[in-house]
């Protein structure tokens, strides 16, 4: 009797009948633990997570704007300069500062000399024009009669009445020229238009002044102002109100904003602003002494570093620093940018920590690590602002 045998052919192929053989079975095996263990190599990386990112933090804090105080001059509300209305020289000046002047009272007086001679001059003329317009009117009259008698011809009667016209006319120039010259002679005294008191003497005995050039400065009532210098940068945000004190005195009165000149100085750069003075007995306000305007401290909104604003306007927002170390993204609206703060309209709470520095790498919910060292900033104030 023949027995067959089954021969492994050699690197465990499978056998004709269809079965494997052992080497197969372990070769497969082995590549099986092989792929789940580079599974589990990737799966632990990827649930390996980054350290989270060091930021700074800030503080949002209220604005508070603080004004410096102005020093002055106490002036009248109501107060005219005065000056003559011819140019010449002054021969006296009769009134001195802080007297009191009724209307009409002679203030200063120019020399007057050239002046009388021109009205010694006119006055002469007028009347030498007013004796050629006598002649003329004469003259006309016996022409005119000696034309009704046919002794005088058309052309002489015309020449007549030509000579009379002309001389009426330079005699009406000749008077108005006159009146002038008495004019510009009373004008060489300078008188109060109206009752006050003189704040200040611009022009002194012996200067030559101009027509309009001021040479007293007259004020009329009681009532005061101070007048201060206000600096360019200063003037959108000066309060309207102040406590005011008088050199010398301890007792504040209440100023309040009246006007401003208009214009700005151009070598100092800085604004005439009148502040009402509210009276009060016990505290003299005398003219030309000097005052100080104190302001109160004013709130603005909420500021914060500029550096902690994400995007614009009122598309804005900041990082709020949880309590559970997360950040979480808070809408603003940006009023106004500073040199180093933004001042923000937010219903967040003043003293709130948000990310002052790296926003634009961080997102809603994102862990974050406040490095030990760099402590908690708070939002330049715009009084600190250079």
């Amino acid at each position: 009797m023949i027995e067959l045998k089954h021969t492994q052919p050699a690197g465990g192929l499978p056998l004709r009948n269809g079965l494997t053989s052992p080497g197969s079975v372990i070769t497969s095996g082995l590549v099986l633990v092989l792929a789940m263990a580079i599974t589990g190599c990737q799966k632990q990386s990827a649930e390996v997570e980054l350290p989270p990112p060091v930021v700074r933090v800030a503080t949002i804090a209220p604005g508070t704007l603080a004004q410096p105080d102005l020093t002055g001059v106490i002036v009248a509300k109501t107060q005219s300069a005065v000056g003559f209305q011819v140019s010449g020289r002054i021969a006296e000046r009769v009134v001195k500062r802080g007297a009191r002047v009724k209307a009409g009272e002679v203030l200063a007086t120019l020399d007057d000399a050239d002046f009388k001679a021109k009205q010694a001059a006119a006055q002469a003329q007028a009347q030498q024009a007013q004796a050629e317009a006598r002649f003329a009117q004469q003259n006309f009259t016996r022409v005119q009669s000696l034309l009704a008698k046919k002794l005088a011809s058309q052309q002489e009667y015309d020449q007549a009445k030509s000579n009379l016209q002309a001389a009426k006319a330079n005699e009406q120039a000749s008077q108005a020229q006159l009146e002038q010259a008495r004019l510009a002679l009373g004008y060489t005294t300078l008188k109060a238009p109206f009752a006050g008191v003189v704040a200040a003497v611009d022009a002194d005995q012996g200067a030559v002044v101009n027509a309009g050039q001021p040479v007293v400065t007259l004020a009329a009532g009681e009532a005061r102002q101070a007048l201060v210098a206000v600096p360019e940068q200063r003037l959108m945000s000066l309060p309207n109100t102040a406590q005011a004190r008088v050199h010398g005195q301890s007792t504040a009165i209440e100023a309040t904003f009246a006007s401003n000149e208009g214009e700005v100085d151009p070598a100092s750069r800085t604004w005439s602003v009148r502040f009402n003075l509210a009276a009060n007995p016990s505290v003299k306000t005398g003219l030309g002494q000097s005052i100080t305007l104190s302001f109160p401290k004013q709130t603005v909104p909420k500021t914060v570093p500029i550096t902690a604003i994400l995007g614009q306007g009122s598309q804005a927002a900041v990082f709020v620093v949880q309590q559970n170390g997360k950040v979480k993204m808070h809408p603003v609206t940006v009023n106004r940018l500073e040199r180093e703060s933004a001042v923000i309209s937010t219903d967040l709470a003043t003293g709130t920590r948000i990310v002052a520095l790296g926003v634009n790498r961080l997102h809603d919910g994102q862990r974050v690590r406040i490095q030990p060292g760099l402590g908690t900033d708070t939002a330049p104030s715009p009084e600190d602002a250079p």
